[in-house]
């Protein structure tokens, strides 16, 4: 037998290239950019109606795994919540039913629901509403048990 004729015998026709290097860098470019991109830019608590201060030494918020509420408060004063606005006589129900859930799951899980709620109330208050309109708010939130809070505001350069 020639050859030429043994070295066909045992071999493929086609040829399959290995295609794991190429997999493997496609993956990572995808892991990349995913990590790069920035997916849209809706902030919880969002609202268009609510422009907030900038301040330049702003930091980003803490611990998302707790249990938290994020309020609005518009230039007028009038508190935003899921869609909803209360001035300040409707915001005292609001509070009260919110405290209320969240004592009734404390009480489910056997923690103290008698002490002040540890749920992280995020406050996101537009930059002209007075701090007057603010500290009624808290205070109201504060009458109901919550005793966390944080103050959102944009960072800026400094000045």
């Amino acid at each position: 037998m020639s050859r030429r004729a043994r070295s066909q015998v045992g071999s493929d026709p086609a040829m399959s290239p290995n295609l794991t290097p190429l997999l493997d860098v496609v993956l990572q470019l995808i892991t990349f950019f995913m990590m790069l991109i920035h997916f849209g830019s809706k902030l919880e608590g969002e609202s268009k109606a609510v422009r907030l201060p900038v301040a330049p030494a702003a930091l980003p918020g803490g611990d998302l795994g707790l249990d938290r509420i994020v309020v609005a408060v518009d230039a007028s004063g009038k508190l935003l919540v899921e869609g909803n606005s209360y001035d300040e006589a409707a915001a005292v129900p609001w509070w009260t039913q919110q405290a209320k859930t969240r004592r009734e799951g404390q009480a489910a899980i056997g923690a103290d629901s008698e002490k002040e709620l540890p749920t992280l109330v995020v406050v996101r208050a537009d930059k002209e509403v007075s701090y007057g309109a603010v500290r009624r708010l808290l205070g109201t939130a504060q009458d109901q048990g919550f005793a966390r809070f944080t103050l959102v505001v944009l960072r800026g350069p400094n000045p």
